[in-house]
């Protein structure tokens, strides 16, 4: 299945572990940001041109996998992926992430979200389940 990672460019490193460990399950990547980093500091055709092809992979896509925590752009993804209507697996290594509290987020409780904790090693595994039992 072809699927689209959203975290923070600070962590490219869990992002290209998940990748990597997904692609020797046959998914493929639909864009890797990794391969550019942030564009923060570049041009304002640049950050558009990276916020074009960012919604457009997701578009294309069959599902989102979304790293917490993420950066800026992380929760303009997970919503645009739900407004798309992919499947969306939200991973935390800490549990508290989706707890019920002053920190929570509505949109990690939505009906077509699905959340994962475990260590970031096992992420590949457990979206593998997640996506064997909704076929």
């Amino acid at each position: 299945m072809k699927y689209y990672i959203a975290t923070s460019t600070a962590r490219a490193s869990h992002h290209n572990l998940v990748r990597d460990l997904l692609k020797e399950q046959g998914h493929e990547l639909v864009y890797d940001w990794t391969a550019h980093g942030s564009v923060r500091e570049t041009s304002v055709e640049r950050l558009r041109a990276v916020a074009t092809v960012e919604l457009q992979s997701i578009a294309n896509a069959d599902f989102v996998l979304v790293l917490l925590p993420g950066g800026k752009g992380t929760h303009t993804e997970l919503g645009f992926s739900l407004a798309c209507k992919k499947a969306v697996l939200v991973h935390s290594e800490d549990p508290l992430a989706f707890e019920i509290g002053p920190e929570a987020c509505a949109f990690y409780h939505h009906p077509d979200v699905v959340r994962l904790s475990c260590p970031i090693e096992n992420v590949a595994q457990m979206v593998q389940s997640v996506l064997v039992a909704s076929i």
